[in-house]
């Protein structure tokens, strides 16, 4: 063959892989478009079992207007790799549907109709320079009856929760007759006005997040602390801090729960989020009837005692012999999935719940309930007495005293099985049942269940408030709330399992995510108990010292005399120099509450760095000596 030839095979091979390689492509596009392979820790690109009948379920259209200007992705490479996101879930939600979710694309340029109908929607715009160029990225969805559904903008800080919010959307439209939870609470939870100075004027405040995501779900009616009757069409009872919960009402609640109502019910022993007191301290909360209702489900709330849990203890910032400090508050606790049941359906998915100054329950020995435990502390726990966190506690001393107990604290629980009354010799008077069933309405007393009691307890109403769980941010005039804790989705996953509709229970722990390093943690608790412990004791000889020297200023100047003896003086170069070693030793004591944790720091970069490649290389000479030894062999 000549040279001539060769060349002439050698093009005629390389046009051949070229059509090769575009006829892959096209195939595999055209075949293989939908499929896809998750390797994310999680499978947070895949849906979930639980979803997927969201979609198959919907009995009307729906149709989707996604709005994205082709301006904000050549400004914003993030949010074009965003919009693709939403348009590949759209896609297989679409196709799960049947054709029943309709979807639609818009680019809204600049003063036309499409930018009109983006604004009638109520869609952010948000500026993409100086000249006033402007961007969109947002969606509206309708359904058959008008109900309207927004996302005015998809924002970056809620991308990792992007799948629950489209989910939540259709399932909202798709599904307009929700469940009725009827709520008593003396919580703050629908906003209302802070007091100002004096009493006079005062400042709104927005409801709390947690009713916002219940009303997405379900319809929610407010009812009073001392009600007799709970209408049928109440699904689940929220009792939330119900302070001044009267006997009539316990009763009625007794005997409704009892008859096959389903009730949800935080109580707190110490609560810091309540209505701010009209001066002094706030008023203790009365649970009388509500925890004699715990006891005939099985529990009890312990008198007096908070949980505290030295390893989730949230780090918070106090003060310190009058200097601000950052240490971390065992009353306040940031519990990871392994404080949570992970085979019930209500925990399963989350990742965390931050709690404060919760309460400690116990099992009543003599109760048949089954007490499944829902939240628990781990082993380094322990019982706070409840005087020490009221008003503004010594996080420091806490934090430094603190002795684990070896014992998990149950915070939160499941009751189930067959209950009996807590009024055993009846209603109370002017009662003569406890709720519209035939029981009651023929003024017959249950004094047991007709059927399993489903109840759910939580030792701690702190977790509902806000500033427990969500990160606010102000986005061109508009409120971003981003969890930080899964407090609400234990809340709502909790309404749904006793409501028998668990739609998005699996989605809602999906987007918080929460990987503390557990060896830097323990290193860094350990050497700060021991430091504060040091350091309290050595800020206590400087106080004592410093103290001595003003003694001695304040006698002299007592007796009149313009200068200081020479005793006087000599004392007070001596407690001086005390002094200043006194705050050298205060300050190596405080270079020494980093050193381990530098020590591993200097260790994992040490393995990263030059470990990998020292083994890599070492294998390599390994390898290569191995080769010349079957080499010489061979010859």
């Amino acid at each position: 063959m000549t040279n001539i030839d060769k060349s002439r095979l050698a093009i005629i091979a390389v046009a051949v892989a070229g059509v090769l390689f575009l006829a892959v492509n096209i195939i595999s596009q055209t075949m293989f478009s939908a499929a896809r392979v998750d390797v994310t820790e999680g499978r947070v690109f895949t849906l979930t079992k639980e979803t997927i009948p969201v979609f198959q379920d919907i009995q009307e259209p729906i149709v989707v207007r996604v709005y994205f200007s082709q301006a904000l992705s050549e400004a914003s490479p993030r949010h074009a790799v965003y919009y693709q996101r939403v348009r590949d879930l759209l896609s297989q939600y679409s196709a799960l549907s049947g054709g029943m979710l309709q979807v639609q694309y818009f680019d809204p340029e600049p003063f036309s109709d499409v930018e009109d109908r983006a604004v009638g929607f109520g869609l952010q715009a948000v500026p993409l320079g100086d000249i006033g160029e402007v961007g969109y990225f947002g969606l509206a969805a309708t359904n058959s009856t008008d109900d309207q559904e927004v996302i005015s903008f998809f924002n970056l800080e809620r991308e990792a929760f992007i799948e629950y919010d489209l989910t939540k959307l259709v399932y909202t439209l798709s599904n307009p007759e929700q469940p009725k939870v009827g709520l008593i609470t003396t919580l703050p939870v629908d906003g209302g006005m802070t007091p100002g100075m004096g009493g006079m004027g005062g400042t709104p405040t927005p409801p709390w997040q947690i009713m916002n995501q219940m009303r997405d779900f379900f319809e929610v009616e407010r009812l009073d602390a001392d009600l007799d009757v709970i209408d049928d069409d109440v699904d689940v009872l929220v009792l939330a801090q119900p302070d001044g919960l009267s006997e009539t009402a316990a009763y009625t609640i007794d005997q409704w729960v009892l008859s096959g109502g389903k009730a949800i019910v935080f109580v707190d022993p110490n609560l810091e989020s309540g209505s701010p007191p009209q001066g002094g301290m706030p008023a203790p909360s009365n649970l009388t009837h509500t925890k004699t209702l715990l006891k005939a489900w099985g529990l009890t709330l312990e008198e007096d005692v908070i949980a505290g849990d030295i390893q989730a203890a949230v780090r918070v910032n106090t003060a310190a012999a009058g200097r601000p400090v950052i240490s971390d508050y065992p009353a306040w606790m940031n519990l990871q999935a392994n404080a949570l049941n992970q085979d019930d359906a209500i925990t399963g998915d989350l990742k965390n719940l931050t709690l404060a100054t919760a309460g400690v329950l116990t099992q009543n020995p003599e109760s048949a309930l089954e007490i499944r435990p829902l939240i628990q502390t781990s082993g380094a726990s322990m019982k706070i007495a409840g005087d020490k966190v009221i008003g503004l506690p010594d996080v420091v001393a806490l934090f430094r005293e603190f002795e684990p107990s070896g014992q998990r604290l149950l915070l939160g629980a499941r009751v189930s099985g067959n209950a009996k009354t807590a009024f055993p010799d009846g209603a109370p008077g002017g009662v003569s049942g406890g709720g519209e069933n035939e029981e009651s309405e023929a003024g017959v007393h249950l004094a047991d269940s007709t059927d399993s009691v489903q109840v759910i307890v939580v030792s701690d109403a702190d977790m509902l408030a806000d500033r427990f769980w969500v990160q606010e941010s102000n986005f061109f005039g508009q409120r971003m709330v981003v969890p930080t804790a899964d407090n609400a989705a234990f809340l709502i996953n909790s309404l749904e399992n006793l409501t028998g509709t668990p739609a998005l229970s699996s989605l809602r722990g999906r987007g918080q995510v929460s990987r503390p390093f557990t060896v830097v943690e323990d290193l860094r608790r350990e050497a700060e108990q021991q430091f504060r412990s040091k350091e309290t004791e050595l800020l206590g000889r400087l106080e004592s010292l410093q103290g001595e020297i003003s003694a001695i200023q304040v006698n002299q100047a007592g007796q009149g005399e313009s200068l200081i003896n020479e005793d006087d003086q000599r004392a007070i170069t001596n407690y001086r120099a005390e002094i200043l070693s006194t705050r050298k030793e205060l300050r190596e004591v405080q270079r020494g509450l980093r050193e381990d944790i530098d020590k591993l720091e200097g260790r994992l970069k040490f393995i990263n760095i030059a470990g990998v490649p020292i083994v890599f290389g070492a294998l390599m000479i390994v390898f290569s000596v191995m080769r010349r030894r079957r080499a010489t062999v061979a010859n």
